[in-house]
Order: C-alpha cells, then structure tokens, then sequence
C-alpha cells in the first residue's frame, strides 16, 4: 500500500511538472510564422498615431482646383492662351503636392491623367480637354478623401459636376446637360452635409438656392438664366473652397 501511494505521488509530481512546463508556453505569444501555404505571411503596418490620421489636405490642393476652373474657362471659350497659362499653374504646383501626400490612392492616376490633359491642350482638342480636366480632378478628389475631417475630396466632387452641366449649357446641347444637371443635384444632395459650418453657412444655402434655380434654367433651355446661376454657384463655391483652405 505504501508503494502504491508513493507511485501516486510521483505521478503526480511528474504531471504537475509537465503542466508547469507546458503552462510557460500555453500562455507565451505564439511565435510569428515565417512561411504559409502560399509564401511569406503579409506585414501588419501598426495604425499611425491620431494626429497624422486626421490632418489637413496641403493648401496646394485647393489652388489646384481653383487653377482646374481656369484652365476650364479657357476650353469653353477656346482662349488657348488662358488654357495653356492655368495648365502651366498646374504642371508647376503637382510636383510639390505629391512631395507633401506621398504614394496616396489616386496620385498615380492623376499622373496619368494629366499626361492626357497636356497632349489634349496642346491639341487644342475642346472636348477632350475637358474630359481629361475632370478625369484629373476626380483623381484630386479620391486623394482628397484620405483626409478624413475636411471636406476637400467633396468640393472637388461637386466643382466637377458644375463644369460638366456648364461645358454643355455652352454648346446649348440641352439633353446632356440636363442629364449633367440630376448628377450635379444628386452629388449636392450627398455633400452638402460636408460643407455645412456656420462660418460658410451662408454660402451653402446660397449654392443650394442656386442648384435649384439652375435645375429650372436648363429644364427650360434658358442659356442665359443658366449662365446667370452657374456664375452665382461659382462665386459661392469659391468662398467655400477659400473658407476650408488650410483647415
């Protein structure tokens, strides 16, 4: 009998032992991978700290779109002078924005974007040149949206509406413009939000009395009631776009 709880006791201290060792590790952070089933194990990149996650978009971002409605003025009118002077604004300012966002979704697209829009103006192409304007902008505005608190990527969104519904309020081709103008509401209608602060308050609802009165205008085909309120939004947009600068 005394054999027997001897060798209860040993076996006991053995698992006791076992599970102490075992313990150590159950407990310990399992080591990292080096290799899984289809190569090396993806690099977690740790959440950048709060204050680089919601800083504000360069200012050289915001002259780029107030530059895009110079260049856009120039191609309505086929002032190639213009055009040409507002494109060299913007081949000039690029290269110090992308040295300030870094490899930011869109940068690469504009790039490409602008290459277009410079062989479509040294074309003295109209159409395109517009295009490849607002295919450039659109790329401003998908940089914009990594920059979380301001309201950058959704006034670029809506400026480049307003030149689609403008582009074909100058060629009075009524039906693409007034399919140009549901975006132009639908876009307002989603961003306004965004935009609406009480130090531009006034502005906001300017615009929105503005969108609305240039909905009527090209329903009713009048060029130039329509004109009259695209100049009103852009006036507006304008302090808007000013109002956020730097914020």
């Amino acid at each position: 009998m005394s054999r027997l709880k001897s060798s209860y006791k040993k076996l006991a201290a053995i698992i006791s032992l076992s599970l102490l060792l075992s313990g150590c590790s159950m407990f310990s952070p399992a080591k990292k991978p080096e290799i899984g089933p289809a190569g090396k194990p993806v690099e977690t990149k740790p959440n950048p700290p709060l204050t680089q996650r919601f800083t504000a978009p360069p200012e050289e971002l915001y002259d780029l779109e107030a530059t895009a409605g110079v260049i856009f003025e120039g191609i309505v009118n086929g002032n190639w002078t213009q055009t040409e002077s507002g494109l060299s604004t913007l081949q000039a300012l690029w290269p110090q924005i992308k040295n300030q966002i870094g490899d930011k979704k869109g940068v690469k697209e504009a790039d490409g974007a602008l290459e277009k829009l410079v062989a479509d103006i040294s074309g003295h192409k109209n159409a395109d040149s517009y295009e490849s304007l607002n295919k450039f902008m659109a790329n401003i505005s998908d940089i914009g949206k990594s920059y979380k608190l301001s309201p950058l990527s959704d006034i670029v969104a809506v400026d480049n509406t307003i030149r689609n519904v403008s582009f074909y309020i100058h060629d009075m081709a009524w039906k693409k413009a007034q399919a140009k103008m549901k975006e132009l509401e639908g876009t307002w209608g989603q961003t306004k939000p965004s935009m609406e602060k009480i130090g531009i308050l006034s502005e906001t609802t300017k615009t929105h009395s503005s969108v609305k009165q240039l909905k009527d205008a090209v329903e009713a085909e009048n060029k130039g009631s329509a004109e009259e309120h695209i100049a009103n939004i852009n006036e507006s947009m304008a302090k808007i776009r000013e109002y956020y600068k730097g914020k």
